[in-house]
């Protein structure tokens, strides 16, 4: 059989010289103060406390004396000291005279002085010296312990949110003095672009991708070090794809790397296309791995389609997904597609892949230094040589009536083609082309514009943009008075003309 105890209570009667009668009653959880009564002698002064009420505030771990000083403290009369804690609940003895009533090892008593030592939070409150008369004589003293803060988050530390909702994350904070609690992000600035925000709340609205990462709640009241919660946010979103380069140039022979970079969450599935066709998602040529017995039971069309799966390649890295094209062929050339698809929707891209030369650019300045040429530069990209050029240009139309009510209209075009010499070596390095042609027989101080496209073995590159340039003006000295008369009206004539030209549209 087993044994059963029952802690039975003990009280302490104490009855003083003066005829004080106190009663202490015992407790597993120690003492509490009952009951008193007092019957007071005659032609006897009452004790007197020397110290003033004070409010002492210590750190954790410190040690603090708390003063009950007494004058005309004679008999046997015992001074009592109590407690009543900071966080509310029933008074508590500490000690009668010198005895120590309350069971802990960090408090001591000596004389009128009560010392705690390695303080805790739960020491804080108000501590009651106190003699038993009628009417009571007492000093009170506060104790307030200060402790380096604590920290919790007050929603789940993982949080999952839909891309353009909002979010708001808590935490809460303890310690003395009351903690700041400060908001930050580890990855960087909050989407307010500050680095930290005060408050027991973060709300962020409409989130998006960029604003995923671990944010710290961190509470600091100065005592000890500060304390920090971590949450972490996690958005989910449809895909976005941005394409390395949306055309590809290149030439037969060359190897070709196609790049789609997309982000979304949860991942995307990414598929290729090619001419509206899905490619075969594979990262090695299946034939070469196969057993030599399973290679001769294969069906021709499978062959053929291992035979394809070498010629392409898709690999995934990160964000990054690159289809690879060996040996390009000219069957190659055409619209590639980057399909991504997750739960939240898809996204696509496109990728041209051509042999074709970039339109070309002209580089040249418009205002030309001679009367009647004029010198063309313009650059382009092809893989292959330039084999031919073609320039079409002609006078500028002004576009506006003269006072004789007479337009000046654009001339008709006039047309140069011209087959690239050499053009059977290699590209330069970086596939760029520069190229020259002066045009002969024009016009002085005449305005013109042109267009230019260049060929390689493939075919012809789209034109350039049309490209506004003039002549040099015609500048003739006479010797005599009327002439330079003349040549006044002239000159005057040209600058009044000069703006129509440059304010006329092409």
């Amino acid at each position: 059989m087993g044994m059963a105890f029952c802690l039975r209570p003990l009280t302490i009667m104490i009855i003083t010289s003066q005829g004080l009668s106190k009663s202490y009653h015992e407790n597993p959880w120690g003492y509490e103060y009952r009951d008193y009564y007092y019957d007071q002698e005659s032609n006897v002064d009452p004790p007197t406390f020397l110290a003033r009420p004070q409010t002492f505030t210590v750190e954790v771990g410190q040690s603090v004396i708390i003063p009950c000083d007494v004058d005309n403290a004679g008999g046997s009369l015992k001074m009592i000291i109590k407690k009543v804690p900071a966080n509310g609940g029933s008074e508590k003895l500490v000690s009668v005279g010198s005895d120590k009533v309350m069971p802990d090892p960090r408090m001591t008593v000596d004389g009128k002085r009560l010392t705690i030592s390695h303080i805790r939070p739960r020491d804080a409150g108000t501590f009651i010296c106190q003699f038993d008369l009628e009417p009571p004589v007492q000093l009170r003293h506060t104790l307030h312990v200060q402790y380096a803060p604590s920290v919790r988050a007050m929603v789940p530390l993982q949080q999952h949110v839909a891309k353009g909702k909002s979010v708001t994350l808590e935490c809460k904070a303890h310690g003395n003095p009351e903690p700041i609690i400060r908001w930050s992000r580890q990855e960087g600035p909050l989407s307010s672009g500050k680095h930290s925000h005060h408050g027991h709340r973060l709300t962020l609205e409409r989130v998006d991708r960029h604003m995923e990462g671990t944010y710290l709640c961190t509470a600091d009241n100065g005592i000890g070090e500060p304390a920090s919660a971590a949450m972490s946010l996690t958005v989910e979103y449809p895909p976005e794809i941005i394409t390395q380069q949306p055309i590809v140039r290149t030439g037969e022979g060359d190897r070709v790397e196609l790049v789609c970079v997309v982000h979304s969450r949860p991942p995307a599935d990414v598929v290729w296309t090619h001419k509206g066709r899905p490619l075969p998602d594979t990262l090695m040529d299946t034939q070469l791995h196969l057993p030599q017995q399973q290679q001769q039971q294969q069906q021709p069309s499978s062959r053929t389609h291992t035979t394809y799966d070498a010629h392409l390649s898709q690999t995934h890295v990160a964000h990054r997904h690159t289809l690879t094209i060996h040996r390009v062929t000219e069957r190659d050339f055409g619209k590639y597609v980057c399909i991504a698809e997750n739960a939240h929707g898809q996204k696509k891209a496109v990728i041209q892949m051509t042999g074709l030369p970039k339109r070309p650019q002209l580089l040249s300045n418009p205002v030309g230094m001679e009367n009647t040429r004029y010198t063309l530069t313009w650059e382009t990209e092809s893989y292959l040589p330039i084999t031919e050029f073609f320039i079409k240009y002609r006078k500028s139309h002004l576009g506006a009536w003269h006072r004789n009510r007479t337009m000046l209209m654009a001339g008709t075009w006039q047309n140069v083609s011209r087959v690239v010499m050499n053009s059977g070596s290699a590209a330069p390095e970086g596939r760029r082309h520069f190229m020259v042609y002066t045009l002969e027989g024009l016009q002085a101080a005449t305005f013109y514009v042109a267009i230019v496209s260049v060929r390689n073995k493939y075919g012809w590159s789209a034109e350039s943009d049309r490209f506004s340039f003039s002549t040099r003006r015609v500048t003739t000295v006479l010797p005599s008075t009327s002439g330079a008369r003349r040549q006044a009206t002239a000159s005057a004539f040209t600058l009044l003309l000069l703006p129509l030209f440059l304010l006329v549209p092409l």
